[in-house]
């Protein structure tokens, strides 16, 4: 993918800008018909590591496993199986289309001018990387924090890029255990027809295509974080050509891994009633330990799952702090003199606010897991919008002969996705099975255009 012209000229580009250790960026030109690109002076990053971030965000061979209980009563494992294809496939293109624009437009925000409300709304995102709701009891809680406080500490040292690197390693290496150990153990598996005809709807919902797409969440959460190299664009040396091949790699790579990962996890559920209450709440825990049926066997490889979680907290709150950091700079947020402070090229306030954010919101699980699932809904809705306001109103951008169908299909894709993802998955519903999260994400849009309008507009209106 060759980069698009004219970087400079954007207006997500800032000349004026300096790197995060306050050296500036400067420009060169390409022999590309003179185009001109944006490098980062001595940049800390290198591609292996932003690719590492990316993938282990989402950590596809572990998140798929999150959501086997689906496998059961929505639609069965066909519908899973199927649902994930479909999904990713979307999410692919979805992916291929903010690449093109990543290509040409390699900046961490939008125009200075929607930034105050733009920041607003990526508040409620930064619970992105709450991957689960722990059980009620306080010391669950307990151990969340401990897991916010060393995504912190691991940050704040400059050893990001070896971290990042190592941890594509390590999520892989992880997955690669679990899908040697566990067909070798599990008994008895499922047939053929089990995972990829019979489907079985115990979700109360009447029509078969409502249950095929309802199986929309696997595939999000998979797939669901191709922009987060964007966040790290002040820190690759070329971010015209390295974002691009960091987003369309990783969401490959995430594909790939997560088909045969969720082909083999529905061969070997042992146990299909066991996964509607699971083991500390993971149904991949429950997955292993049927299957291994050993201690030792169960152990090893949960082990390796709780760390795969550990260290996608930390590749999330370093791609939120970059994120937050330059909002910051653009004077997007509250406080943002102090956001924007950096500690030797390291966002060290951004990174400790973003964790006080975390766990503030993981609180929530201390009076109602439904509150926390709808703030969590509500982040992925959040994310949705975000993709169709980029699309809907940037008609110069240099997207070549696919451009206007790659932007057609990214809207209507990111509709399809908010719609199936406001669901409740069963019926009939109760206070507890409802999906909230649409009306988090009103509540939050609404907000932010108030404050937008009542006090913001025309500071950014003089920005301009």
């Amino acid at each position: 993918m060759e980069p698009s012209q004219a970087v400079d000229q954007s207006p997500y580009a800032r000349p004026s800008f300096k790197d995060m250790e306050g050296k500036p960026e400067h420009s060169i030109k390409t022999a590309e018909e003179d185009s001109i690109q944006i490098v980062n002076s001595d940049a800390p990053l290198h591609t292996w590591g932003a690719l590492g971030m990316n993938f282990t965000i989402t950590a596809a061979p572990i998140s798929i496993g999150s959501f086997l209980a689906l496998a059961i009563g929505l639609g069965g494992p066909p519908f899973f199986f199927y649902g994930f294809l479909f999904t990713g496939l979307g999410q692919l293109i979805l992916c291929l289309a903010a690449a093109e624009i990543a290509s040409s437009r390699p900046h961490l925000v939008g125009p200075q001018k929607y930034n105050r409300l733009a920041g607003y709304i990526l508040v409620v995102e930064v619970s992105i990387h709450q991957y689960s709701s722990h059980s009620k009891p306080w010391h669950h809680f307990l151990v969340y924090v401990g897991v916010c406080i060393n995504a912190l500490v691991v940050n704040l040292p400059k050893v990001m890029d070896w971290s990042l690197s190592a941890s594509l390693v390590f999520i892989n290496g992880a997955a690669l255990f679990v899908l040697i150990t566990l067909p070798v153990r599990a008994n008895p598996k499922q047939s053929a027809t089990a995972v990829f005809v019979s489907v079985a709807n115990n979700s109360g919902w009447g029509s078969a295509a409502v249950v095929f797409f309802l199986n929309v969440l696997p595939g999000l959460a998979s797939l669901g974080t191709c922009d987060a190299a964007t966040h790290m664009s002040e820190e690759l040396e070329l971010p015209t050509r390295d974002v691009p091949w960091v987003m369309v790699g990783s969401a490959l790579l995430s594909y790939l891994v997560a088909i045969p990962t969720m082909t083999i996890f529905l061969f070997c559920i042992v146990n299909p009633e066991a996964m509607f209450s699971p083991v500390g709440g993971q149904p991949l825990i429950q997955l292993v330990s049927d299957g291994h049926a050993s201690r030792m066997l169960t152990a090893i490889p949960s082990a390796l799952i709780v760390v795969g979680f550990a260290i996608g907290s930390w590749e999330a709150l370093i791609s939120w702090s970059r994120l937050y950091w330059s909002f910051s700079r653009t004077n997007g947020f509250p406080f943002s003199n102090f956001t924007e402070r950096t500690t030797d090229g390291v966002p060290v306030n951004a990174l400790i606010l973003g964790t006080a954010l975390t766990i503030v919101i993981g609180a929530i699980q201390l009076g109602s897991t439904t509150a926390l699932n709808a703030v969590l809904g509500g982040a992925s809705l959040c994310s949705g919008f975000s993709w169709i306001v980029v699309f809907s109103f940037r008609p110069w951008l240099n997207l070549g002969k696919w451009g206007r169908s790659l932007s057609g299909f990214a809207i209507l894709w990111n509709m399809w996705m908010i719609t199936w993802a406001s669901f409740p998955l069963l019926l009939p519903v109760t206070l507890s099975s409802m999906n909230w999260s649409s009306l988090v994400t009103v509540g939050v849009v609404v907000i932010s255009f108030v404050y937008y309008i009542l006090f913001y507009r025309y500071r950014s209106d003089e920005m301009e």
